[in-house]
């Protein structure tokens, strides 16, 4: 073999082993490329979350705030047209209740409220009773003795030791303790202030003697809080207001915050009408510092009556005159009815019940001294209903 084939064969096997090796190489790119390329794509798939279709969700309203509910609107009730025409005529500025037999006859508003905002008086309207507040105060006393806690016939210095005239309980009660009393100023003071004014004011007289004073029950409206360990107002709440169903009721401090509370007026010689002004009230310490409207006085009336708030023997004491002027304990016992009355600096109010419970007539005025006689008008009212 020549030399120039064994070098044609050498260059053709060198040149068919770069082939291969380049061929080789290649495809090892070729897969290698491939291999990361998969690899990359199933990273990715492994990364990626699948889109989540969202479930459909009903949209949350936002949560209402419920608004404190306010007292119904009491309805103006008028069975009785010829009572209703006799109250207008004669000018009755305020409330009338009339009940007879369970049934009410009457529960309307007369005139204004208040005469610079024109506000109506309503059912609804709040007055102050003055010394009406009297009764609720006996009342107390009375389930106090029911609960064995005093007796009405007890001296007060077995409750008061500073007490140095011998005044029992029933002589508060009845006005006839001879107490000189507390004279009321404009300023505020508090009931143990009060009490110790009295006992230092003394007595004029021996007891025996009708002599309507406030100071009487001022005492007897301390000895409630001395000795139910509670504030008046918490006492009369918890034991007269609540079971008699009373709600539109309370005390001097919050009267202004009511709704359409009546301004009390009185009318001048020309004709004209002013605002009395008022003393500190805190010196009328359960003599004339409560207010209410008129339908809660039937509700107070009608829970005495029923004997739901005081036992028969203590409504016996409460309705038995106390000397000859008729007063018992906190009303008049008058024939055929039991009358209790109250005035305050622009307020008039009156309220009676039958003897026998069936009809009771309450008038609640914010005009002091319109009508001249609110038991005329209260017999009056009867004479109607018993036609």
């Amino acid at each position: 073999m020549s030399n120039r084939t064994r070098k044609n064969r050498y260059e053709l096997r060198k040149k068919y082993r770069r082939r291969r090796l380049i061929a080789f190489f290649s495809t090892l790119i070729i897969l290698l490329v491939a291999l990361f390329v998969g690899i990359s794509w199933w990273a990715t798939k492994e990364k990626v979350a699948e889109p989540v279709t969202p479930k459909a969700t009903a949209k949350k309203e936002p949560k209402q705030v419920e608004k404190p509910k306010q007292p119904e609107q009491t309805k103006e009730i008028v069975r009785n047209q010829e009572i209703d025409n006799y109250l207008k005529q004669i000018g009755f500025s305020g409330t009338a209740v009339v009940v007879r037999e369970g049934n009410t006859v009457l529960n309307k508003g007369y005139r204004e409220a208040n005469r610079i905002t024109h506000v109506k008086n309503t059912p609804d309207t709040v007055y102050y009773i003055g010394s009406a507040q009297k009764a609720f105060i006996a009342t107390a006393i009375l389930q106090l003795e029911e609960k064995g806690k005093v007796k009405v016939t007890d001296s007060v210095q077995k409750y008061l030791p500073e007490f140095k005239a011998h005044i029992t309980l029933n002589d508060l009660l009845h006005h006839t303790s001879g107490l000189v009393g507390h004279t009321e100023e404009n300023a505020a003071t508090t009931p143990k202030a009060l009490v110790a004014d009295i006992i230092k004011q003394g007595t004029k007289r021996g007891p025996g003697k009708w002599d309507y004073l406030d100071s009487n029950y001022t005492v007897l409206a301390y000895l409630v809080e001395k000795l139910s360990g509670e504030s008046l107002s918490e006492y009369l709440k918890e034991n007269i207001f609540k079971p008699a169903g009373m709600k539109r009721v309370g005390f001097y401090q919050t009267f202004k915050k009511e709704k359409g509370a009546s301004v009390g007026y009185y009318i001048k010689k020309d004709g004209s009408y002013s605002e009395p002004s008022l003393p500190d009230l805190s010196q009328l310490f359960g003599v004339g510092n409560m207010y209410m409207s008129a339908f809660d006085m039937y509700l107070f009336d009608k829970a005495l009556s029923s004997r739901k708030i005081l036992s028969e023997n203590s409504f016996q004491k409460m309705f038995t005159k106390g000397s000859s002027s008729g007063y018992g304990m906190g009303f008049y016992v008058d024939p055929g009815s039991y009358n209790n009355h109250g005035i305050l600096n622009g307020w008039n109010v009156s309220n009676s019940m039958s003897h026998t419970g069936k009809t009771y007539v309450v008038l609640f005025s914010n005009i002091q001294n319109n009508i001249d006689s609110f038991g005329k008008v209260n017999n009056h009212i009867y004479e109607i209903l018993n036609r």
